[in-house]
């Protein structure tokens, strides 16, 4: 049991930093939900008008009034969380509601604004609206359940863990030799050649399915053998020494059941941070893969290999793109690249969870932060009874 009540303030966000925000209550994730949610409204905006700005910059015509207008909306919204913040930070009245009047302001920018800048002043924006206007109501969602505070925690971690996925990729290079050699395989390069992004991002979609629910399943089980035996050898008070939720007494609070709540945000929390990690490991062998194939493949026999037919008589393959932008590099090397990259990342998925070294160096650390959480779950639900 806590022996005196600890700032209130400081446990919620001590519970948000270390990605738990579902331990809290619904009245507590409800509070300024709009303000909370419009930077992150405002990063995809920027985020998205960026990219269609590279889009059209990389084009065979760009058009530079529609540069101007995307880069002048980008500026506006990627400086719009700072400035929220500053608002909040000042803690009056009157700066909390111009926060509230910015967010709104924000949210109308990207649900109107956005739209008119891809489409232009058309009939085809008014069916661009609710797509941009879902978008925004999905953010106030995730928001609600703390989905930023989950992502944030799981980067931190990751991070600071950088290390065991440099051991991991070390003792993975017997595989990655191996990759090497399915690289330069015709037939792999003729079914990259024929294969639709759409068809290629299905592809990847799957076998990323396939990947978290080994994650999924393997977590689950890790949580409820730590609350069950590893809860029974800790002592809570030892773990929470230094945090909000510091205790003197001897007495631990009692443990519940995790809610089903409670339990998903536990998971999540591990499965971002392991994915965070597969991402990372799968994103440095694409580039790999596609510097390989610019270094050591000719545009003619990237042509022989995958029966590409070139953008024109005696000319090389066609460029290729990257979510719509024109990148200096073969389609079809993107697409080898893209796709051999990912198997070695399944891969990469089951060993994090068998491998000792890999275990020791980034699964044990991370369970034994989840354990301080746990511990400060109990003791706040003890101190919400009181």
């Amino acid at each position: 049991m806590i022996e005196s009540a600890p700032n209130t303030a400081a446990v919620h966000e001590w519970f948000l930093h270390r990605g738990l925000p579902l331990v809290l209550t619904r009245r507590v994730r409800s509070r300024q939900l709009i303000a909370r949610s419009a930077p992150v409204v405002a990063g995809v905006g920027a985020l998205v008008v960026v990219t269609m700005l590279l889009a059209d910059w990389t084009s065979a015509e760009p058009d530079v009034g529609y540069l101007v207008r995307s880069a002048v909306i980008a500026a506006v919204l990627a400086a719009a969380p700072s400035g929220l913040h500053a608002l909040h930070q000042r803690g009056t009245a009157a700066s909390e509601a111009g926060r509230r009047t910015g967010a709104l302001l924000v949210m109308g920018m990207f649900v109107l604004v956005v739209p008119i800048v891809s489409e232009g002043w058309s009939a085809d924006v008014l069916a661009e609206v609710p797509v941009f206007l879902a978008v925004s109501l999905v953010a106030v969602w995730l928001t609600y359940v703390g989905f930023g505070s989950i992502a944030l925690w799981a980067f931190r971690f990751a991070w600071v863990q950088l290390g065991a996925l440099g051991t991991l990729m070390s003792r993975a290079l017997p595989l990655l030799m191996l990759t090497v050699v399915v690289y330069f395989t015709g037939e792999l390069w003729q079914l990259s050649a024929r294969m639709s992004r759409e068809r290629l991002w299905q592809t990847i979609g799957f076998l990323s399915i396939v990947a978290l629910l080994f994650m999924i399943a393997t977590i689950r089980d890790e949580v409820a053998e730590l609350r069950r035996d590893r809860s029974e050898q800790t002592d809570p008070a030892a773990l929470l020494v230094g945090t909000p939720l510091q205790s003197s007494r001897a007495t631990p609070p009692a443990r519940t059941a995790l809610s089903p709540g409670e339990q998903f945000n536990v998971v999540a929390v591990m499965v971002v941070a392991q994915a965070i990690q597969v991402v990372l490991f799968t994103a440095g062998l694409f580039a790999f893969f596609l510097a390989l194939g610019m270094i050591a493949i000719p545009d003619e026999v990237t042509v022989l290999w995958s029966s590409e037919p070139s953008c024109a008589v005696g000319e090389p393959p066609c460029a290729g793109t990257w979510f719509g932008i024109n990148i200096p590099i073969p389609q079809t090397v993107v697409h080898t690249s893209l796709f051999v990259a990912v198997l070695p990342g399944l891969y990469f998925t089951v060993s994090t969870s068998v491998d000792p070294l890999y275990r020791q160096r980034f699964f044990d650390p991370l369970i034994a932060d989840v354990a301080v959480s746990l511990a400060g779950r109990d003791a706040y639900l003890a101190l919400e009874r009181n």
